[in-house]
């Protein structure tokens, strides 16, 4: 008879029954934990709820005019600070009135100069404006 080494022997037995209770006990936990959580949530979903209103575009454009001589539209920059006819500005003014102007809403456009900032920054906006057919400009205290 061949003797078998009690080593081997212990070694190749696996006591699974540990393992098992594990995995009911997690099972069991993760059936229960949706339910409590689901009714702790109060929800209440609408019924008959009317669709929202379509939204006008705003009227308003503000642009803002830098010591450094950028000029911002509606807070986005715009041209280069030394260019002077400002063509990106103008077609984005352009297109602004445009759109507005389908919807049957006034296009305007509301200049926010720092104190410090060249004048003919303001005038070259104010050219883009007339180039783009803005009628309705207004100057407002800078930072509001």
């Amino acid at each position: 008879m061949s003797k078998v080494n009690p080593i081997l022997q212990s070694e190749e037995k696996v006591d699974i029954t540990p393992m098992i209770d594990v995995v009911f006990l997690l099972l069991i936990y993760f059936m229960f934990l949706p339910l409590t959580q689901e009714a702790d949530i109060g929800i209440r979903l609408p019924s008959n709820t009317p669709p929202a209103e379509n939204l006008d575009l705003p009227s308003e454009h503000i642009v803002d005019v830098y010591p450094n001589g950028l000029i911002l539209l509606n807070g986005a920059p715009m041209d280069g600070v030394d260019d002077r006819e400002m063509p990106r500005f103008t077609r984005t003014l352009t297109r602004l009135k445009q759109s507005s102007d389908r919807a049957g809403i006034d296009t305007v456009v509301k200049i926010q100069a720092d104190p410090d900032s060249p004048h003919q920054r303001a005038i070259d906006v104010l050219n883009a404006c007339a180039k783009a057919k803005v009628k309705k400009v207004s100057f407002a205290a800078y930072g509001q």
